[in-house]
């Protein structure tokens, strides 16, 4: 979560004047504009996805009456060239908060010119249209600038190593190594429940220098993201407490959630070659419980994977369940929640989302903000967050049991003496006794 002050924490819960969105354009560590950027429309997005290597992005539409900023240049105040962006968040009544900087990616001016013709005694000009003693003149009537800029991880993506890399040092850690990717760019902060370990001399980064810190960081549980003052935060996967509840009535404007059938396995199957002959082995693993169980309602849904990593029955067995306890431990169950502007909610955040049951009560479940949305007109909309929430929690919220061995009802015992005569008789069978 970005660093808020209570008091403007306090005013985004209650009634307050329009917030409204702050931009500086900087080149070289200069104000490339001497005032903050007429912004009429935005829009910014983050993502913890971890294959999202530059997380946040943002989109201005950016007035411009007289064309100064309408770049031709590389080094213009809204050029390509090194320009960042300092976003800042003002709270209406209250405060603000820094929402972060952004390098300037992209930029398409669209500028409006107006033609006129005025007489002119004594003007005739060469091959043109105008007739004698009249001149054509233009004059620019005001712009729009449509600038994309991302947040300032992009610039060490792009920064990439001439030639392979090893870590550094007698003694080299994980945070010490990522601190030493990015040191050039900006700081490092890493937050409380990141554990560091140890890295092997022999690790050798190869040539993308962005990729090197994800996975260093991925040994470690641990992901990054920036913060408001263009810092870099390092943060553990797992564990944190939420930093916000929000309640139906009180903020929550709406939560929408969908099911999907893919990628909703049932059985792993491990492919690989056993010794110099190559014979084939293969390891399977299924889901036996649970209402994705294997020959149950939900069918059957191999997943197949092979690797020459794999030389032996066990190796090739012990992976395969390896891939079915992942897939088990990663169901979740995501909510579409949209609510009143929350600009300190940042992806990666875990937040507690009241949800109206049709019996009249509401059930909170706690998850994860894989992305979040927001944007304005130029005043704030909605915060729009995918949440996504562990289907064991929503399971124990709600009350049932999903991967029980047994199923329970209060419908009335299902019995063979219901079905046609023709069938002849056969043992009793209930609710309570099911395989």
């Amino acid at each position: 979560m970005l660093p808020i002050d209570d008091v403007s924490r306090a005013a985004l819960d209650g009634s307050r004047p329009a917030d409204e969105l702050v931009v500086w354009a900087w080149y070289d560590g200069d104000l490339a504009w001497p005032y903050a950027l007429g912004v009429t429309s935005w829009s910014l997005s983050g993502s913890s996805d971890a294959s999202e290597k530059v997380q946040r992005k943002l989109s201005l539409t950016v007035a411009d009456p007289d064309g100064g900023l309408s770049p031709w240049l590389f080094d213009d105040p809204l050029g390509v060239g090194g320009v960042v962006l300092q976003v800042i968040y003002r709270v209406g009544g209250a405060g603000a908060l820094n929402v972060g900087w952004f390098r300037v990616e992209g930029n398409a001016p669209d500028g409006m010119v107006n033609g006129y013709t005025i007489p002119e005694y004594g003007y005739q000009e060469a091959d043109s249209d105008s007739a004698p003693h009249e001149r054509r003149l233009f004059a620019f009537s005001g712009a729009v600038v449509k600038v994309d800029a991302v947040d300032l991880t992009a610039d060490v993506d792009r920064d990439r190593f001439l030639a392979p890399q090893s870590p550094r040092g007698s003694s080299p850690t994980v945070l010490g190594e990522v601190a030493r990717l990015a040191s050039d760019h900006f700081p490092v902060v890493v937050d409380a429940g990141v554990t560091d370990s140890s890295v092997s001399k022999k690790l050798v980064y190869d040539r993308e220098r962005l990729e090197a810190v994800q996975d260093l960081l991925a040994n470690v549980s641990a992901r990054f993201r920036m913060g408001g003052d263009g810092e870099m935060h390092i943060y553990p996967m797992t564990g944190t407490a939420p930093v916000w509840r929000v309640e139906p009535g009180a903020g929550l404007v709406s939560v929408h959630r969908t099911q999907t059938i893919d990628g909703l396995y049932n059985c792993w199957v491990v492919e690989g070659k056993e010794g110099a002959n190559g014979k084939p082995v293969t390891g399977t693993a299924y889901l036996r419980t649970g209402p994705l169980r294997w020959d149950g309602p939900h069918g059957r849904v191999p997943d197949f994977y092979s690797s020459e990593m794999i030389t032996s029955w066990g190796q090739a067995r012990a992976y395969a369940e390896t891939l079915r306890d992942r897939q088990a431990a990663s169901y979740a169950v995501e909510l579409d929640v949209e609510t009143v502007p929350r600009p300190e909610i940042q992806a990666g955040d875990r937040i507690e989302v009241g949800c109206p049951m049709p019996a009249g009560h509401v059930v909170y479940l706690l998850g994860e903000v894989v992305s979040v949305s927001a944007g304005g007109s130029p005043v704030p909309g909605p915060t729009k967050f995918t949440v996504s929430c562990a289907y064991a929690d929503v399971v124990t919220a709600i009350g049932t049991t999903p991967f029980g061995d047994h199923l329970t009802s209060t419908k009335p015992p299902l019995t063979w003496d219901r079905m046609p005569s023709s069938w002849g008789s056969l043992p009793a069978i209930t609710w309570n006794n099911l395989p």
